[in-house]
């Protein structure tokens, strides 16, 4: 048989020092000539040697230990077969740690590192625990037992650490026995100390050392086609490490897990593949680990996806399709407006214009001509912002002389709508191609 390679976690010393952790902190009542004060009554392990305790009665049998004071001592350990569970289980889990910051010390928002746990199932045992309560008078004890034993219930559930992938962390301190008085009656020898015992039952878990790896798949290849006649129009040397540099790229090649698109419409973000078609979110989101509360979507509104300064973020969750996941959008992402607020879209084909007051602002969907004024009093093409002003409606954007990208939101909806050069679209809804969206789990 192999050697085991050496390992040690500490982790029975860790139960015992959080139990005497639990047994901290009591206080008794103790009149003074000043009134009553409240006294700490101290805990500590009871694993003194015989010499030790010599030295602290100072070599002399005249000397009594301080009182009241609680130990706390480890009385057996036992397997536990009712709780013993496939031991050759294996569990995997996919973690994902935020970007690390070397220059300011911090975690950024961004995805980091990729690891792969995987934990092996601990073995289950029952730890039986002796406390001792030590007093030199019933009043003390009473004390001491009253605000203990309302803790347990029988028992009380505790918590050894707050790892997230820690799957025994929780553990049951249950009261299975209470001795009250180390004295007979009748007293036998004068005795000063009076010691009652609680016997409680700890069920624990012993984990085995963990895998952790650290994940290597690639997520994005990005590769650039030039266009040359030649070898020798490239001008390349052996010497020069990117002889490529040079040259303006004619195509950018992407290349992402499966080539997924993907559609945002209103909260609503769907997987497809390349023919349009509704795809599981599962197959993809299982290579990477799993949704969580803070997991996220990026949709990159630039037309250059290396340029991440347009990025718009909203939170995910499963949707009630397969291939959906509900959106939640986060408007301080959205780009800034670069025109006033609209009061609403009409059609004026198909409505008169409104009542309106100085500044009222509205996006029509149809030109506004002679045949169809409906009260407008203006000639004004489709995708016009129509602006009230000085009792009469004028325009406030024009279609035609517009070539910029423009930003502008309906009060009506909260929606935000941009200007492409040719019409109005939502400003973040629409189809997103491979490279230009990003889930973070």
């Amino acid at each position: 048989m192999a050697n085991m390679d050496y390992f040690y976690d500490a982790q029975i010393k860790r139960y015992l020092i959080q139990l005497v952790r639990v047994f901290s902190h009591f206080e008794v009542a103790e009149t003074s000539g000043t009134g009553v004060v409240y006294n700490r009554v101290p805990c500590k392990y009871a694993s003194a040697s015989r010499m030790v305790a010599q030295i602290l009665r100072e070599n002399s049998e005249n000397i009594v230990n301080s009182a009241p004071q609680i130990t706390v001592g480890l009385q057996s350990i036992a397997i536990s077969n009712e709780r013993r569970q496939d031991p050759f289980f294996k569990d995997t889990k996919q973690v994902a740690e935020r970007e690390w910051n070397n220059d300011s010390g911090t975690y950024t928002s961004e995805q980091g590192n990729l690891y792969t746990l995987e934990r092996y199932m601990p073995v289950p045992y029952n730890l039986t625990i002796q406390v001792d309560i030590w007093t030199t008078n019933t009043d003390s004890k009473l004390q001491i037992l009253e605000q203990l034993l309302v803790l347990f219930n029988p028992g009380l559930q505790l918590q050894v650490n707050d790892n997230p992938l820690d799957w025994s962390n929780v553990f049951e301190l249950e009261l299975i026995n209470l001795d009250w008085s180390s004295r007979g009656i009748p007293q036998g020898p004068e005795d000063t100390l009076d010691v009652a015992t609680l016997t409680f039952e700890l069920g624990i878990w012993l984990n085995p050392p963990a895998k952790v790896t650290r994940q290597q798949i690639i997520q994005r290849i990005i590769t650039d086609i030039n266009s040359v006649r030649s070898i020798e129009e490239l001008g390349y040397s052996p010497a020069y490490y990117d002889f490529f540099g040079d040259f303006d790229d004619d195509a950018t090649l992407v290349v992402t897990p499966n080539d997924y698109y993907v559609e945002v419409e209103s909260n609503i973000v769907t997987l497809l593949n390349n023919s349009s078609q509704g795809q599981p979110w599962a197959d993809l989101i299982e290579m990477q680990g799993e949704l969580t509360n803070t997991s996220r979507i990026e949709l990159n509104l630039n037309n250059d996806f290396k340029d991440r300064t347009e990025l718009v973020i909203g939170s995910v969750s499963q949707g009630s399709n397969s291939n959906e996941l509900t959106f939640v959008l986060d408007t301080d992402t959205l780009p800034g407006n670069t025109l006033d607020n609209l009061n609403g879209i009409l059609d004026p084909q198909l409505t008169s214009a409104p009542s309106a007051v100085e500044g009222d602002r509205y996006l029509i969907l149809e030109p506004i001509t002679a045949e169809f004024n409906n009260g407008w009093d203006v000639d004004a093409p489709a995708q016009s912002i129509l602006v009230y002003s000085s009792g009469a409606w004028t325009i406030g954007f024009d279609p035609t002389a517009s070539t910029d990208q423009e930003w502008v939101t309906n009060n009506t909806t909260s929606e935000q709508y941009r200007w492409d050069g040719t019409e109005w679209i939502s400003s973040y809804q629409g189809v997103y191609n491979p490279g230009y969206w990003r889930l973070i789990l």
